[in-house]
């Protein structure tokens, strides 16, 4: 049996949406446990085997920890509930974790699985004095970016199962005997600790493909996301490298630099066009293309926004052929 476990939060028709796309994905006998921290529960009953009401808002590593309680599979796949499993991802992810600990599907920003979405990192130290320097150096972030374009594109191209460092939390497979996820992290960074303190083999699944709603809280470009997102990485820093290096890295740091932006040109070849709800791409969905594409509708239906950047890029060079911004709302 594999059990799906989905932390709702002010999202039920997303949820309910996405328990039944997952009784699609699989052939096996699926239980649905569904942890509820924002007073949904009567809505998604009727859709889950178990459904958790939390008193208050548990958070998506407090909600997980609840519900693996309840959980009989002994394949946990976690899903935030913006998503939508295609057809099979659920068993491709369970059929990896025969020589894994955790599996990962291909996240895709759009219902046509055309846009692809970035790859994770563990937010290592050296990571961090990498973004600090590329805060503070216009070379450097120029630099920065080229190196985290190409490994983009390099983890995009992957068609084979393959072991990586890190993967989004929106989606991933464990097995039920796996640490616990620290309740320090409620928002930004849980899966990130939950993976460093596994210390096992971790693989992103090209044959799993799942559909997510991409960066709508950095999207938002809200306060509150904000100071939870810098709340976290400080305890994360904190956690991983001490408090002294940690207080270090921050006191160094800078608002980020940017591109200068202009109107779209037209382009001709072998080309990624990216997207990204910030104006340094430090992050970015990507679309493999031979001149620009606009957004689907699907995505920007859902994006809560008012802006989005995005750039038509050299797949293979890395050069930046135009970046512009996309105005979504008035």
């Amino acid at each position: 049996m594999i059990s799906l476990l989905v932390v709702n939060y002010r999202s039920a028709p997303l949820a309910i949406e996405a328990i039944r796309s997952a009784r699609a994905a699989t052939s096996q006998a699926l239980q649905v446990v569904v942890v509820d921290n924002s007073h949904e529960a009567d809505a998604l009953r009727p859709h889950a085997d178990i459904v958790i009401a939390s008193p208050s808002n548990r958070g998506y590593a407090g909600g997980i920890n609840d519900g693996r309680a309840h959980c009989r599979g002994e394949v946990i796949v976690a899903a935030n509930p913006d998503v939508i499993f295609a057809q099979g991802s659920i068993d491709a992810l369970a059929d990896a974790l025969h020589d894994a600990d955790v599996a990962g599907p291909a996240l895709f920003w759009d219902d046509a699985h055309r846009w692809l979405l970035p790859p994770s990192d563990l937010h290592t130290a050296w990571q961090k004095i990498d973004e600090v320097l590329a805060s503070r150096s216009q070379a450097w972030m120029l630099a920065r970016d080229r190196r985290r374009f190409l490994s983009r594109v390099a983890f995009w191209s992957l068609q084979q199962t393959t072991v990586v460092p890190a993967l989004s939390g929106a989606v991933m497979a464990f097995h039920a005997g796996a640490p616990q996820f620290d309740e320090r992290f409620p928002l930004y960074f849980e899966e990130t600790d939950f993976l460093r303190r596994l210390r096992g083999r971790i693989v992103y699944v090209p044959s799993a493909r799942v559909r997510h709603l991409f960066n709508q809280s950095a999207g938002q470009v809200s306060d509150e996301a904000a100071a939870r997102y810098a709340q976290s990485e400080m305890r994360y820093l904190e956690k991983w490298n001490g408090p002294f290096v940690a207080r270090t890295l921050k006191s160094l740091e800078r608002p980020p630099l940017s591109f200068d932006f202009s109107d779209p040109v037209n382009v001709e070849g072998d080309f990624v066009i990216e997207a990204s709800p910030l104006a340094n791409f430090a992050t970015a969905a990507g679309c493999f293309a031979s001149h620009v594409v606009d957004l689907p509708p699907d995505v920007l239906s859902s994006w809560r926004g008012d802006t989005i950047y995005l750039r038509a890029v050299e797949r293979r060079s890395g050069r930046v052929a135009a970046a512009w911004a996309r105005r979504i709302r008035p």
